[in-house]
């Protein structure tokens, strides 16, 4: 018995993605270009206080929300005021350390 195949394709099995150049992120640029070097030349032309006061604001701002935002919903879906407060106190204070080390450096600039 053969079965009708209505895309002509001989194998089932085959991948037909397998001539899609974006399958492999990591395979080298189709366009020619090397994103590491332009990374690298990035950083290298950033002063190491620049850096510093990235970094840290992006940590401050991930904790700060992460922590009020665990906090406000251990509060509302399961009632715990002690450990939900703390958190959200924490996160709080997170957030306002980011924007005190973004003012810090925006006016030392």
């Amino acid at each position: 018995m053969v079965l009708f195949d209505p895309l002509g394709d001989d194998d089932p099995l085959e991948d037909p993605f397998s001539d899609d150049p974006f399958e492999d992120p990591f395979d080298d640029d189709p366009i020619g270009g090397d994103g590491d070097d332009d990374l690298e030349d990035a950083l290298e032309k950033t002063s190491p206080s620049t850096l510093l006061a990235f970094i840290t604001a992006v940590v401050l701002v991930h904790v700060g929300l992460f922590g009020a935002s665990i906090g406000a919903m251990l509060i509302g879906f399961r009632g715990r005021w002690t450990l939900g407060s703390a958190l959200v106190i924490g996160g709080v204070f997170a957030l306002v350390l980011a924007v005190v080390t973004y003012r810090r450096y925006r006016n030392r600039r």
